[in-house]
């Protein structure tokens, strides 16, 4: 829990200049995998060096997601009253924008951290599994549009535990999210090797107190 709750405040804290969500997914998601599969570490330190180093991959694939998503969301709005039929079709694709970009994502910045993949091969290969693995792809959707469900259902129950989010419940949903990819990812770490995990043959070694 300890461990969970750091990582939690770690995303968060990373996350505050918006432009860095993705780095700091990334290293969340291979930490919270590590923490699942019980190879390599998940410490503070392991973090930032997740961070750093899938800055420029995540960072890349994390802008192309939000100028996607801010497009779809920007239909909804616009088109929240539609007057016609092209407008309620317009809105129609939107929706199933972001289903799709929901189902892409959740699986994205776990596969970016992991292995080594171009951007656009990243996303084709998370939209395949997300789908192939169809509900513990709408499990994951689920857990992480929680806040989103409670504000817009619940709001009153949402301003009571929201400072738990930052400090706890970002970490933990990603562990849960982790334990759920780790039988489907099982074979693409098998076939891939140890050697081309990144950074897995790098992993510090285990602190003197550890041993």
């Amino acid at each position: 829990m300890a461990d969970i709750g750091v990582l939690s405040v770690l995303w968060t804290i990373c996350s505050v200049p918006i432009i860095t969500m993705g780095a700091a997914s990334a290293a969340l998601m291979r930490c919270a995998l590590n923490m699942n599969t019980l190879e390599g570490n998940w410490r503070s330190r392991n973090f930032f060096r997740y961070f750093r180093d899938n800055f420029r991959n995540a960072t890349l694939l994390w802008l192309i997601f939000l100028l996607t998503a801010a497009v779809f969301i920007f239909d909804l709005v616009v088109l929240a009253d539609p007057a016609g039929s092209v407008m309620r079709v317009q809105r129609f694709i939107a929706v199933i924008g972001l289903i799709i970009w929901m189902i892409t994502a959740v699986w994205a910045f776990a596969l970016t951290a992991q292995f080594d993949a171009g951007i656009f091969q990243t996303i084709k290969n998370a939209f395949y599994i997300g789908i192939s693995k169809l509900p513990r792809t709408v499990i994951m959707c689920a857990l992480w549009l929680v806040p989103v469900a409670l504000l817009a259902f619940n709001p009153y129950v949402l301003s009571r535990i929201i400072v738990l989010w930052p400090v706890l419940f970002w970490g933990g949903t990603a562990y849960f999210c982790a334990k759920l990819m780790v039988k489907p990812l099982t074979p693409f770490f098998e076939e891939a090797g140890v050697h081309l995990f990144k950074g897995m043959e790098e992993e510090e070694e285990p602190d003197p107190e550890d041993q």
